[in-house]
């Protein structure tokens, strides 16, 4: 005597087509999700510089003092706004991180 299988041939194959089609539309939102991420990234605080922007002096600022530090350039900046510290790349000049004072 055979025993019976539980889950028939034809729908063991129905369920492995389900769960592959599951898989790709899975990999798929992760594709797109990335390229969206990649194109779509949040937009940066108007007149505020952010990490891995062009580093500008503010207007009317000047350079306190200055410092080097591991490939890293350190300012403290005295400007109208307030006194900030503003860490620079030497690399390619690129803002790395800003602290400003609370006004």
């Amino acid at each position: 005597m055979s025993a019976k299988p539980l889950v028939s041939h034809r729908t063991a194959k129905w369920i492995v087509g389900v769960l592959s089609a599951l898989i790709i539309l899975a990999v798929l939102g992760l594709v797109v999700g990335f390229v969206w991420q990649l194109t779509h990234g949040s937009p940066a605080t108007p007149g505020r510089p952010t990490p891995g922007q062009a580093f500008v002096l503010p207007k009317g600022a000047k350079i306190g003092q200055m410092e080097t530090q591991n490939g890293r350039l350190i300012l403290l900046v005295h400007a109208a706004s307030g006194d900030e510290i503003d860490i620079v790349s030497t690399e390619d000049g690129r803002l790395i991180a800003q602290v400003k004072a609370a006004p």
